[in-house]
């Protein structure tokens, strides 16, 4: 194969070219020394070794380092000292840049328990970054609260806590797409909400609840895809009664977020969890706030003081708070924890997130975006590409103000 020399990343944009000596691993493949070809944006073919191939610039030259689809973060709240919620136009920009340098190229920019109007200008705010994002793509809301369990709350503000309400939905949703919503299926006209919102296509993920496998069986028949950070917030396994943490045992079909920042769950709960759950029902995500990427100190999360110390967000009280969790550690706490083979984690790290919530991304095929991250043996990108241009050259400068 004769190649030409390689062309600066940042010029890659709609031209056709190759990033070559990949060592691809994606679900159900395995190719140790594949070449990509990239054409405006998407994947024109992966050639495996000794086929033949092109004669076409290189963009990248791999070295035979690890290669996976971009990772999709669905739950991720903030990030770089900005959060979703914050009320500032640059804060999904400086999350998206954040998100990037963790070789997550999707992600869902979720919200909190904050009132009504006050959602509202948050969907407004994000809606511009959204439709043209400029690091990683974010085609969707994730609406954590505010109809959940007062009684489970953790830290989603109390104060803000209100009833399923379908229409405040439907107005985020004409302002700027709505993907998911975390909700207790418990709450009252709470299953009429997941038939509505089944309806309108958003997928809803049961969270913050105290639902008995009952109240769980209602919300499945009635159309909810999603555990939320399993364990956590959610009730736990007892002899008489499985709650939803022994409802994903018992329910193949229902896939489960896990926060595997070794916190959220402890190294023996994240093996117990991927031993006795399907892979394709696992999806990775990070809960992040905004102290991830940001120095130990306090931070406000919607109203509540949060300190991170030694890698947890916490309240004051003691609960955890979202997390410091960045998805590329995430990624390897669960492959040295579980040695679960590459291929086969990449279905949680975004193929199953892809498939659930109808998203682009997860895989690559042909004509698939070429939304690709490439990392090296301690799983840190060296390369992220978003459409098959690489963002993460700017993505390493420092945080925005």
């Amino acid at each position: 194969m004769a190649l030409t020399a390689i062309v600066p990343r940042r010029e890659t944009e709609f031209m056709h070219g190759l990033i070559i000596h990949a060592d691809l691993h994606q679900p159900n493949q395995h190719c140790p020394d594949a070449t990509l070809e990239i054409q405006d944006g998407r994947v024109a073919a992966i050639h495996e070794a000794g086929a033949a191939t092109p004669s076409l610039p290189v963009f990248f030259d791999a070295q035979h380092q690890l290669t996976f689809p971009g990772f999709v973060d669905i739950h991720t709240h903030g990030a770089s000292g900005r959060d979703v919620c914050d009320g500032s136009p640059g804060a999904l920009e400086a999350i998206g840049r954040a998100k990037i340098r963790e070789g997550v190229t999707t992600f869902l920019p979720t919200t909190l328990t904050i009132p009504r109007d006050e959602l509202q200008k948050v969907a407004g705010l994000a809606a511009p970054y959204m439709a043209n994002p400029t690091f990683a793509k974010a085609p969707a809301l994730h609406i954590e609260g505010p109809f959940i369990n007062r009684n489970c709350a953790g830290a989603q503000n109390p104060a803000h806590v209100r009833p399923p309400d379908s229409e405040e939905v439907r107005e985020l949703h004409k302002i700027t797409p709505v993907g998911l919503v975390s909700m207790a299926p418990e709450t009252n006209g709470g299953i009429a909400f997941i038939e509505e919102m089944t309806a309108l296509g958003i997928v809803t993920s049961l969270a913050h609840s105290a639902a008995t496998y009952a109240d769980f069986q209602a919300a499945r028949q009635a159309g909810a895809k999603h555990l939320t950070h399993f364990c956590n917030q959610m009730t736990g396994l007892h002899h008489r009664e499985i709650g939803l943490v022994g409802a994903a045992l018992l329910d193949d079909g229902v896939l489960i977020e896990a926060i595997c920042d070794k916190i959220h769950l402890c190294p023996e709960m994240i093996s117990l969890t991927f031993k006795h759950l399907s892979i394709n029902q696992m999806m990775l995500v990070t809960d992040s706030m905004a102290a991830s990427w940001m120095n130990e100190g306090s931070y406000d999360l919607a109203g509540l003081e949060v300190h991170v110390k030694d890698g947890a967000a916490r309240l004051t009280s003691g609960a955890l708070a979202g997390s410091t969790l960045r998805y590329n550690h995430a990624a390897r706490n669960v492959h040295r924890i579980t040695n679960i083979p590459w291929l086969d984690l990449t279905k949680a790290c975004g193929y199953n997130q892809a498939r659930s919530l109808g998203l682009e991304g997860g895989s690559l095929t042909q004509g698939s975006p070429a939304d690709i991250v490439i990392v090296n043996d301690e799983c840190e990108p060296v390369a992220v590409f978003v459409d098959g241009v690489d963002k993460l050259p700017e993505a390493s400068t420092p945080p925005m103000e």
